[in-house]
């Protein structure tokens, strides 16, 4: 076990007839229930404590509905990471980092806070890639065979954990000395790249991640990423009146917290992304929900978001190669562009066409060619890449030689 804390890291000490009380501070940063990251090295003799806020208000999103919002580069530990592991940190493979907040350990009160009974667990597994961005990329955790002990020995061994951060620190990203954090008495080490089971027992291997020497890969506006931990709410309960819902012992996935190479702290939701939000969130320059709009065009070339999707362009920046391209030289007017295979599915396209901009005939553009009235449309197949489009529309339908032509595109 850890020695007791020394008594530099108390608020005061005060002095009875019953002998001396040490005073525990309160980090006016950290609340109970509140989520922590944290990262531990190998052999290491530095913790690093990152606190990120209530865990029900800020994280939960499964289980209550609807999805609790993304949080992109909310919070910068890079100077903590730096100062504990040294400036290769995020190339050093025996950096650990996991997640875990919890409240109570409570086995018999009733008392909730913000829907979570005592012994609401909240847990990391580590991400074995980018993924989909909202859906879970690891092992989720189900502990239907651990018991009532094993949520109270967890819950316990969270608040032991995270009680370092609450007493002994006033601010909310902390390097702490190992010789009183407890990061490695609740996730210990056995030897190198193994690590024994986590919280008093009560996870088997842990919730840690290692680091890797590269990235697992970039996510879109949270840029490329060290660590990449999916979050789980627990429940040890099912009766308790009030609670939020849930499975006994079986976790939900509520969303992934990423650390960047340059150690930006980000949170992407849970919930089932369609192809264009996991489109949207490969690129940097869309840092904000706003920029990511479908409708939205925050690199002011004309071309919304959801139109760049299906025309495969870049919304960071001006691109006028993926603009519908005409060739008026023979007896038809031949309009072509590519598109994505992933955007059929979720929107609709239709190429519209007019002789005085006034009137538009419609002809929706499907998976397949085919003739639409008096247009024709090609669509030629491109395996993975994108297909390519042609629409050709005779001359003859363009009393005086002209004829103005335009994309339209919508989701449900």
């Amino acid at each position: 076990m850890k020695p007791v804390f020394p008594s530099a890291l108390l608020a005061s000490v005060t002095v009875s007839a019953f002998g001396v009380m040490a005073a525990a501070a309160q980090n006016p940063n950290f609340a109970p229930g509140d989520l922590v990251l944290y990262f531990q090295q190998e052999g290491g003799t530095q913790t690093v404590y990152a606190n990120l806020g209530n865990t029900a208000n800020l994280y939960r999103g499964a289980a209550s509905g609807p999805d609790v919002a993304n949080s992109v580069n909310f919070l910068d530990i890079s100077a903590a990471l730096t100062s504990a592991f040294g400036p290769g940190w995020a190339s050093d493979v025996t950096v650990y980092a996991g997640l875990a907040g919890v409240w109570g350990n409570s086995a018999t009160s009733s008392t909730l806070q913000n829907g979570d009974p005592h012994r609401t667990l909240y847990v990391s597994s580590p991400r074995n890639g980018v993924g989909t961005g909202g859906q879970s990329n690891s092992t989720g955790w189900d502990l239907t065979l651990a018991g009532d002990t094993a949520m109270t020995g967890a819950a316990g061994g969270m608040l032991s954990q995270n009680n370092i951060l609450e007493t002994a620190y006033t601010t909310a990203v902390v390097v702490s000395p190992t010789t009183i954090s407890t990061i490695d008495n609740q996730n210990p080490f056995l030897f190198p790249t193994i690590q024994g089971n986590a919280f008093q027992g009560a996870f088997a291997g842990g919730v840690q991640q290692v680091g890797t020497a590269g990235t697992l890969g970039s996510f879109g506006p949270a840029g490329s990423a060290e660590f990449a931990l999916d979050l789980f709410r627990i429940l040890a309960v099912t009766t308790a009146p009030g609670q939020v819902a849930g499975t006994k012992r079986v976790g939900t996935y509520e969303g992934t917290i990423t650390v960047s190479t340059t150690g930006k702290v980000s949170f992407i939701a849970q919930g089932t992304a369609t192809p264009f939000q996991t489109w949207a969130l490969a690129f940097p320059a869309l840092d904000t929900a706003a920029k990511r709009l479908p409708d939205a065009d925050p690199d002011n070339d004309g071309l919304t978001n959801l139109m760049e999707f299906v025309l495969n362009g870049n919304p960071g920046t001006v691109d006028p190669s993926v603009v519908p391209t005409l060739n008026a030289s023979g007896t038809d007017f031949v309009f072509s562009f590519a598109r994505r295979d992933d955007s059929e599915a979720g929107s609709t396209l239709v190429f519209q066409y007019s002789t005085d901009l006034t009137g538009w005939t419609d002809t929706t553009v499907g998976a397949s060619g085919g003739v639409v009235g008096a247009a024709t449309v090609v669509v030629t197949e491109n395996s993975t890449n994108p297909d390519a489009i042609t629409v050709t529309v005779p001359k003859t339908t363009a009393p005086g030689g002209r004829l103005f032509g335009r994309l339209k595109v919508s989701q449900p």
